[in-house]
């Protein structure tokens, strides 16, 4: 079953990192938002994840730990977010989202809210547009109300065991990956 296969090495993965222009000229054009997500861990493996697809941006906003903010949540970040993501990866604070997000729709972006509840789409049916907002909100609370206003879609991943939902940077890989494979499929 292994012929043909040679996994390459770390050495190997490094050495074949892409430039700034090569990052760019693959640049998904997508921003990722996360709207008073509390673990600094889960922003660390966001910066991660967005990193590795190659987002346009990182928003952090609200109570969302980012680097620089305390050495703690700078700590934390930095031992999931691994690679020099947090160096490359475009991102910013935010405490209110909602202008920001508001002038991008007006622009011609389209909003999809991850969330659970009546009215969601299956992500695997969402139209993400050209260019995509992607919105995901607190552990407990989700995704502010004032956001919600502004959801073209809102996209949710099915849970079929007892757990109710998803951690934010597995259900992030899930969309960001699928919004990548319909992009490298055309």
């Amino acid at each position: 079953m292994t012929e043909g296969f040679r996994r390459h090495t770390t050495d190997e993965l490094v050495a074949g990192r892409p430039d700034a222009a090569a990052r760019e000229a693959s640049r998904l054009p997508v921003i990722v938002v996360l709207d008073d997500v509390r673990s600094a861990y889960n922003v660390g493996l966001m910066f991660r994840l967005c990193d590795c697809v190659n987002v346009q941006a990182l928003w952090l906003t609200g109570i969302t730990a980012y680097p620089g903010v305390s050495e703690h949540a700078t700590n934390r970040i930095a031992k999931t977010g691994v690679g020099g993501s947090i160096d490359v990866l475009s991102w910013r604070h935010l405490e209110d989202p909602v202008p920001e997000v508001r002038r991008l729709r007006e622009e011609g972006w389209t909003v999809a809210v991850l969330e659970q509840g009546d009215g969601t789409t299956p992500w695997r049916e969402v139209d993400y547009g050209e260019r995509t907002v992607l919105v995901f909100g607190h552990e407990r609370r989700g995704v502010r109300p004032e956001l919600l206003e502004l959801a073209d879609v809102f996209v949710e991943l099915p849970v079929r065991g007892i757990t109710n939902s998803l951690n934010v940077a597995t259900c992030a890989s899930a969309v960001l990956y699928e919004i990548l494979g319909r992009r490298l499929s055309r």
